[in-house]
Protein backbone atom coordinates (compact mmCIF):
# COMPACT_ATOMS: atom_id res chain seq x y z
CA UNK A 1 0.00 0.00 0.00
CA UNK A 2 2.96 2.51 0.92
CA UNK A 3 4.64 1.68 -2.30
CA UNK A 4 1.17 2.31 -4.29
CA UNK A 5 1.00 5.92 -2.30
CA UNK A 6 4.71 6.41 -3.58
CA UNK A 7 3.59 5.91 -7.15
CA UNK A 8 0.20 8.17 -6.79
CA UNK A 9 2.48 10.47 -5.53
CA UNK A 10 4.74 10.88 -7.99
CA UNK A 11 2.32 10.61 -10.79
CA UNK A 12 -0.86 13.09 -9.85
CA UNK A 13 1.00 15.72 -8.00
CA UNK A 14 1.40 18.93 -9.40
CA UNK A 15 5.08 19.23 -8.34
CA UNK A 16 5.82 15.72 -10.02
CA UNK A 17 4.58 16.87 -13.29
CA UNK A 18 8.18 16.54 -14.88
CA UNK A 19 7.92 12.73 -14.26
CA UNK A 20 4.34 11.96 -14.72
CA UNK A 21 5.28 13.84 -18.47
CA UNK A 22 8.30 12.35 -18.76
CA UNK A 23 6.66 8.64 -19.34
CA UNK A 24 2.84 9.52 -19.80
CA UNK A 25 1.42 7.44 -22.33
CA UNK A 26 4.20 5.07 -21.79
CA UNK A 27 3.63 1.14 -22.75
CA UNK A 28 5.99 -1.86 -22.62
CA UNK A 29 4.91 -2.79 -25.94
CA UNK A 30 7.21 0.43 -27.27
CA UNK A 31 10.57 -1.14 -25.58
CA UNK A 32 9.23 -4.44 -27.37
CA UNK A 33 9.09 -3.26 -30.44
CA UNK A 34 12.15 -1.68 -30.08
CA UNK A 35 14.12 -4.50 -28.95
CA UNK A 36 12.56 -6.46 -32.22
CA UNK A 37 15.29 -3.82 -34.48
CA UNK A 38 17.83 -5.83 -33.13
CA UNK A 39 16.81 -8.39 -36.15
CA UNK A 40 16.79 -7.79 -39.83
CA UNK A 41 13.20 -6.72 -40.71
CA UNK A 42 11.84 -8.19 -43.67
CA UNK A 43 10.50 -6.20 -46.97
CA UNK A 44 6.79 -6.60 -47.27
CA UNK A 45 5.79 -8.42 -50.04
CA UNK A 46 1.90 -7.15 -50.40
CA UNK A 47 2.84 -3.49 -49.68
CA UNK A 48 4.69 -0.41 -51.30
CA UNK A 49 4.42 3.16 -51.74
CA UNK A 50 4.67 5.55 -54.67
CA UNK A 51 6.35 8.33 -53.12
CA UNK A 52 4.86 11.97 -54.70
CA UNK A 53 6.55 14.33 -52.28
CA UNK A 54 8.19 16.47 -55.10
CA UNK A 55 4.99 15.88 -56.99
CA UNK A 56 2.91 19.27 -56.70
CA UNK A 57 1.09 19.57 -59.80
CA UNK A 58 -2.21 17.76 -59.77
CA UNK A 59 -1.74 17.01 -63.66
CA UNK A 60 1.38 14.71 -63.18
CA UNK A 61 -0.63 13.60 -60.07
CA UNK A 62 -3.28 12.20 -62.12
CA UNK A 63 -0.89 11.00 -64.96
CA UNK A 64 0.73 9.20 -61.89
CA UNK A 65 -2.46 7.81 -61.06
CA UNK A 66 -3.11 6.68 -64.52
CA UNK A 67 0.45 4.52 -64.61
CA UNK A 68 -0.42 3.02 -61.08
CA UNK A 69 -4.01 1.58 -62.91
CA UNK A 70 -2.67 0.64 -65.59
CA UNK A 71 -0.40 -1.99 -64.24
CA UNK A 72 -3.02 -3.60 -62.08
CA UNK A 73 -2.57 -3.12 -58.39
CA UNK A 74 -5.01 -4.88 -55.92
CA UNK A 75 -5.50 -1.56 -54.63
CA UNK A 76 -4.65 2.05 -54.13
CA UNK A 77 -5.00 4.07 -50.92
CA UNK A 78 -4.93 7.59 -52.32
CA UNK A 79 -2.96 9.56 -49.41
CA UNK A 80 -4.06 12.74 -50.39
CA UNK A 81 -6.80 15.23 -50.27
CA UNK A 82 -7.63 17.85 -53.18
CA UNK A 83 -9.55 19.89 -51.10
CA UNK A 84 -10.13 22.63 -53.73
CA UNK A 85 -10.20 22.86 -57.38
CA UNK A 86 -6.94 25.27 -58.07
CA UNK A 87 -5.45 24.28 -61.62
CA UNK A 88 -8.12 23.82 -64.51
CA UNK A 89 -6.35 21.43 -66.81
CA UNK A 90 -4.81 19.64 -63.52
CA UNK A 91 -8.37 19.50 -62.41
CA UNK A 92 -9.86 17.84 -65.24
CA UNK A 93 -7.31 15.50 -65.57
CA UNK A 94 -7.76 14.62 -62.20
CA UNK A 95 -11.61 14.18 -62.23
CA UNK A 96 -11.57 12.09 -64.88
CA UNK A 97 -9.02 9.97 -63.60
CA UNK A 98 -10.67 9.67 -59.81
CA UNK A 99 -14.09 8.79 -62.14
CA UNK A 100 -12.64 5.47 -64.02
CA UNK A 101 -10.68 4.54 -60.46
CA UNK A 102 -12.06 0.94 -59.37
CA UNK A 103 -9.96 -0.13 -56.72
CA UNK A 104 -8.91 3.25 -55.22
CA UNK A 105 -9.57 4.36 -51.82
CA UNK A 106 -9.63 8.53 -51.76
CA UNK A 107 -8.45 9.80 -48.27
CA UNK A 108 -11.02 12.74 -46.43
CA UNK A 109 -10.12 14.43 -43.02
CA UNK A 110 -12.51 14.56 -39.73
CA UNK A 111 -11.75 18.01 -38.45
CA UNK A 112 -12.51 20.50 -35.57
CA UNK A 113 -13.59 18.17 -32.40
CA UNK A 114 -15.90 18.92 -30.13
CA UNK A 115 -14.83 18.09 -26.56
CA UNK A 116 -17.67 17.99 -25.26
CA UNK A 117 -19.35 15.61 -27.67
CA UNK A 118 -16.60 13.89 -27.81
CA UNK A 119 -16.90 14.33 -31.85
CA UNK A 120 -15.62 15.68 -35.31
CA UNK A 121 -18.03 18.56 -36.36
CA UNK A 122 -16.42 19.24 -40.12
CA UNK A 123 -15.10 17.22 -42.84
CA UNK A 124 -12.46 18.26 -45.88
CA UNK A 125 -13.30 16.14 -48.74
CA UNK A 126 -11.58 16.28 -52.22
CA UNK A 127 -13.50 18.63 -54.79
CA UNK A 128 -14.93 15.66 -56.53
CA UNK A 129 -15.87 13.22 -54.20
CA UNK A 130 -19.67 14.23 -53.94
CA UNK A 131 -20.16 14.40 -57.48
CA UNK A 132 -18.15 11.23 -58.42
CA UNK A 133 -18.85 9.19 -55.21
CA UNK A 134 -15.41 8.04 -54.71
CA UNK A 135 -14.87 5.88 -52.01
CA UNK A 136 -13.80 7.73 -48.82
CA UNK A 137 -12.03 6.72 -45.67
CA UNK A 138 -10.70 9.20 -42.84
CA UNK A 139 -6.63 9.36 -42.02
CA UNK A 140 -7.47 10.87 -38.65
CA UNK A 141 -4.72 9.38 -36.45
CA UNK A 142 -3.89 10.19 -32.44
CA UNK A 143 -0.68 12.16 -33.64
CA UNK A 144 0.68 12.24 -29.59
CA UNK A 145 1.72 8.48 -29.50
CA UNK A 146 -0.11 6.39 -32.44
CA UNK A 147 0.02 3.13 -31.41
CA UNK A 148 -3.32 2.16 -32.50
CA UNK A 149 -5.41 2.79 -35.66
CA UNK A 150 -8.84 4.00 -35.75
CA UNK A 151 -11.30 2.19 -37.79
CA UNK A 152 -14.41 4.09 -37.38
CA UNK A 153 -15.26 7.54 -36.01
CA UNK A 154 -19.08 9.27 -35.60
CA UNK A 155 -19.74 12.83 -36.76
CA UNK A 156 -23.73 13.79 -35.69
CA UNK A 157 -24.61 10.28 -34.69
CA UNK A 158 -23.31 8.85 -38.25
CA UNK A 159 -20.54 6.50 -37.98
CA UNK A 160 -17.52 6.38 -40.69
CA UNK A 161 -14.82 4.61 -41.97
CA UNK A 162 -11.40 4.98 -42.06
CA UNK A 163 -9.11 4.54 -45.34
CA UNK A 164 -7.71 1.55 -43.48
CA UNK A 165 -11.17 -0.20 -43.45
CA UNK A 166 -12.25 0.85 -46.50
CA UNK A 167 -8.92 -0.51 -48.28
CA UNK A 168 -10.01 -3.91 -46.83
CA UNK A 169 -13.45 -3.54 -48.29
CA UNK A 170 -11.29 -3.22 -51.55
CA UNK A 171 -9.07 -5.98 -51.06
CA UNK A 172 -11.82 -8.21 -50.11
CA UNK A 173 -14.61 -7.26 -51.99
CA UNK A 174 -16.91 -7.55 -49.34
CA UNK A 175 -18.09 -4.88 -46.26
CA UNK A 176 -15.93 -4.91 -43.65
CA UNK A 177 -17.82 -4.51 -40.14
CA UNK A 178 -16.32 -1.22 -39.15
CA UNK A 179 -18.99 -0.59 -37.00
CA UNK A 180 -17.91 -3.29 -34.56
CA UNK A 181 -14.37 -3.10 -34.68
CA UNK A 182 -13.74 0.95 -33.61
CA UNK A 183 -9.58 0.57 -33.63
CA UNK A 184 -7.13 -2.61 -34.00
CA UNK A 185 -3.82 -1.97 -32.48
CA UNK A 186 -0.73 -1.13 -34.81
CA UNK A 187 2.14 -3.90 -35.13
CA UNK A 188 5.10 -2.13 -35.24
CA UNK A 189 7.17 -5.68 -36.12
CA UNK A 190 9.89 -3.93 -37.82
CA UNK A 191 9.21 -4.13 -41.78
CA UNK A 192 10.58 -2.54 -44.56
CA UNK A 193 8.34 -0.96 -47.07
CA UNK A 194 9.63 -0.18 -50.92
CA UNK A 195 9.44 3.77 -51.56
CA UNK A 196 9.09 3.73 -55.32
CA UNK A 197 9.52 7.26 -56.74
CA UNK A 198 6.72 8.93 -59.16
CA UNK A 199 9.01 8.74 -61.95
CA UNK A 200 10.02 5.09 -62.03
CA UNK A 201 6.46 3.86 -61.57
CA UNK A 202 7.47 1.48 -65.10
CA UNK A 203 10.59 0.83 -63.81
CA UNK A 204 9.07 -1.22 -60.60
CA UNK A 205 5.92 -2.50 -62.20
CA UNK A 206 6.84 -5.80 -60.71
CA UNK A 207 5.99 -4.47 -57.21
CA UNK A 208 3.06 -2.76 -58.14
CA UNK A 209 1.21 -5.21 -59.98
CA UNK A 210 -1.04 -7.32 -57.52
CA UNK A 211 0.24 -5.41 -54.88
CA UNK A 212 -1.14 -2.83 -52.48
CA UNK A 213 -0.12 0.76 -53.31
CA UNK A 214 0.21 3.27 -50.80
CA UNK A 215 0.19 6.80 -52.94
CA UNK A 216 1.08 9.63 -51.27
CA UNK A 217 4.21 11.72 -49.77
CA UNK A 218 6.90 9.34 -48.33
CA UNK A 219 9.22 12.12 -47.17
CA UNK A 220 6.50 14.60 -46.17
CA UNK A 221 8.12 16.40 -42.72
CA UNK A 222 4.66 17.65 -41.66
CA UNK A 223 3.26 14.69 -41.53
CA UNK A 224 5.70 13.30 -38.80
CA UNK A 225 4.03 10.89 -35.87
CA UNK A 226 5.44 9.35 -33.26
CA UNK A 227 5.26 5.48 -32.78
CA UNK A 228 6.98 2.70 -30.55
CA UNK A 229 9.39 2.83 -33.46
CA UNK A 230 10.09 6.66 -33.01
CA UNK A 231 9.06 9.41 -35.46
CA UNK A 232 8.12 8.05 -38.83
CA UNK A 233 6.27 9.56 -41.57
CA UNK A 234 2.60 9.24 -41.87
CA UNK A 235 2.07 6.77 -44.69
CA UNK A 236 4.31 4.37 -43.28
CA UNK A 237 2.28 4.10 -40.56
CA UNK A 238 -0.86 3.58 -42.49
CA UNK A 239 1.47 0.66 -44.35
CA UNK A 240 1.84 -0.77 -40.88
CA UNK A 241 -1.47 -0.60 -39.54
CA UNK A 242 -2.37 -2.04 -43.25
CA UNK A 243 -0.18 -5.05 -42.73
CA UNK A 244 -1.79 -5.64 -39.68
CA UNK A 245 -5.02 -5.78 -40.64
CA UNK A 246 -4.10 -8.26 -43.77
CA UNK A 247 -1.87 -10.47 -41.52
CA UNK A 248 -4.26 -10.22 -38.81
CA UNK A 249 -2.04 -10.11 -36.03
CA UNK A 250 -4.02 -9.51 -32.78
CA UNK A 251 -2.95 -8.25 -29.76
CA UNK A 252 -4.08 -9.87 -26.95
CA UNK A 253 -3.90 -7.19 -24.06
CA UNK A 254 -4.31 -8.18 -20.38
CA UNK A 255 -7.16 -6.47 -18.72
CA UNK A 256 -9.24 -5.77 -15.83
CA UNK A 257 -9.50 -7.85 -13.40
CA UNK A 258 -6.95 -10.38 -14.31
CA UNK A 259 -4.79 -7.85 -15.22
CA UNK A 260 -4.73 -6.39 -11.64
CA UNK A 261 -4.59 -10.11 -9.83
CA UNK A 262 -1.49 -10.38 -11.90
CA UNK A 263 -0.01 -7.10 -11.21
CA UNK A 264 -0.34 -8.07 -7.42
CA UNK A 265 1.35 -11.48 -7.85
CA UNK A 266 3.98 -10.40 -9.96
CA UNK A 267 5.06 -6.90 -7.81
CA UNK A 268 4.63 -9.25 -4.83
CA UNK A 269 7.58 -11.85 -6.48
CA UNK A 270 9.41 -8.97 -7.21
CA UNK A 271 9.34 -7.15 -4.26
CA UNK A 272 9.82 -10.73 -2.08
CA UNK A 273 13.31 -11.23 -4.28
CA UNK A 274 14.70 -7.66 -3.60
CA UNK A 275 13.90 -8.37 0.10
CA UNK A 276 15.79 -11.51 -0.56
CA UNK A 277 18.97 -10.04 -1.79
CA UNK A 278 19.00 -7.50 1.07
CA UNK A 279 18.22 -10.14 3.65
CA UNK A 280 21.10 -12.29 2.56
CA UNK A 281 23.46 -9.20 2.29
CA UNK A 282 22.37 -8.11 5.79
CA UNK A 283 23.49 -12.10 7.43
CA UNK A 284 26.76 -11.80 5.73
CA UNK A 285 29.18 -11.47 9.01
CA UNK A 286 32.49 -12.18 7.25
CA UNK A 287 33.36 -9.92 4.84
CA UNK A 288 32.80 -6.68 6.52
CA UNK A 289 33.65 -4.41 3.18
CA UNK A 290 32.06 -6.51 1.12
CA UNK A 291 28.54 -6.65 3.19
CA UNK A 292 28.90 -2.80 3.07
CA UNK A 293 29.55 -2.31 -0.49
CA UNK A 294 26.71 -4.58 -1.31
CA UNK A 295 24.34 -2.64 1.00
CA UNK A 296 25.08 0.46 -1.40
CA UNK A 297 22.20 2.03 -2.82
CA UNK A 298 24.29 1.99 -6.22
CA UNK A 299 24.86 -1.94 -6.42
CA UNK A 300 21.22 -2.45 -4.84
CA UNK A 301 20.07 -0.55 -7.45
CA UNK A 302 22.16 -2.88 -10.18
CA UNK A 303 20.12 -5.98 -8.63
CA UNK A 304 16.30 -4.37 -8.48
CA UNK A 305 17.47 -3.46 -12.51
CA UNK A 306 18.69 -6.74 -13.52
CA UNK A 307 15.65 -8.29 -11.68
CA UNK A 308 13.21 -6.02 -13.93
CA UNK A 309 15.16 -6.93 -17.00
CA UNK A 310 14.12 -10.14 -16.36
CA UNK A 311 10.74 -9.81 -15.54
CA UNK A 312 10.76 -7.24 -19.04
CA UNK A 313 12.41 -10.11 -20.93
CA UNK A 314 9.79 -12.46 -19.91
CA UNK A 315 7.05 -10.54 -20.87
CA UNK A 316 8.92 -10.24 -24.05
CA UNK A 317 8.92 -13.97 -25.28
CA UNK A 318 5.23 -13.82 -24.48
CA UNK A 319 4.75 -10.72 -26.80
CA UNK A 320 7.66 -11.96 -29.64
CA UNK A 321 6.12 -15.23 -30.07
CA UNK A 322 1.92 -15.07 -28.89
CA UNK A 323 1.15 -11.22 -29.21
CA UNK A 324 0.24 -11.32 -25.56
CA UNK A 325 0.69 -7.81 -23.84
CA UNK A 326 1.07 -7.42 -20.15
CA UNK A 327 2.03 -4.33 -19.15
CA UNK A 328 4.34 -3.99 -16.71
CA UNK A 329 4.52 -0.40 -15.95
CA UNK A 330 2.91 -1.01 -12.75
CA UNK A 331 4.82 -3.93 -11.70
CA UNK A 332 7.98 -2.34 -12.38
CA UNK A 333 7.20 0.84 -10.63
CA UNK A 334 6.59 -0.99 -7.55
CA UNK A 335 10.30 -3.44 -7.65
CA UNK A 336 11.82 0.37 -8.35
CA UNK A 337 10.15 2.21 -5.09
CA UNK A 338 10.71 -0.70 -3.27
CA UNK A 339 14.24 0.20 -1.44
CA UNK A 340 12.25 3.96 -0.38
CA UNK A 341 9.44 2.32 0.98
CA UNK A 342 11.28 -0.04 2.45
CA UNK A 343 13.30 3.05 4.57
CA UNK A 344 10.59 4.68 5.16
CA UNK A 345 8.76 1.57 6.97
CA UNK A 346 12.10 1.00 9.07
CA UNK A 347 12.52 4.88 10.01
CA UNK A 348 8.44 4.65 11.38
CA UNK A 349 9.46 1.86 13.36
CA UNK A 350 12.63 3.19 14.47
CA UNK A 351 11.01 6.23 16.22
CA UNK A 352 7.74 4.39 17.08
CA UNK A 353 9.10 1.01 18.41
CA UNK A 354 12.75 0.75 18.95
CA UNK A 355 12.60 -2.58 20.67
CA UNK A 356 11.02 -4.22 17.35
CA UNK A 357 13.04 -1.98 15.35
CA UNK A 358 16.17 -3.59 16.75
CA UNK A 359 14.85 -6.84 15.84
CA UNK A 360 13.80 -6.72 12.68
CA UNK A 361 16.80 -4.23 11.49
CA UNK A 362 19.92 -5.33 13.93
CA UNK A 363 22.42 -4.19 11.27
CA UNK A 364 20.81 -0.61 11.23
Amino acid sequence: MLIWLLRFVAFHLDVFNPVAQGIKGFSTTDIFYDMMLATPADTSSTIVIVDITQLHDRDSIATALEEIDALEPAAIDIDVVFEHPKEPVGDAHLFNVAATLSNAVFSFKMMDPDREQKEFTRQVHSFFAKDLGVTEGFVNVDRKMTRDIPLCLEMRGKAYPSVIARMMEVIHGKPFEYKKHRKQHIDYEPTVFRVIPYDSIQHYAQYITGHIVMFGGAYESIDMLYTPLGQMYGIQVLCYAMKTMLEMKQQTNCTGTLFWLLTILFSYIGVRLIMKYKDKVLSMKKDKLLTDILRTIFITSIVIFLLMACFMAIAFIFFDKWRINFDLTPTLTVMALTTVSADIVRIIIKHTNAPLHDRMFPNY
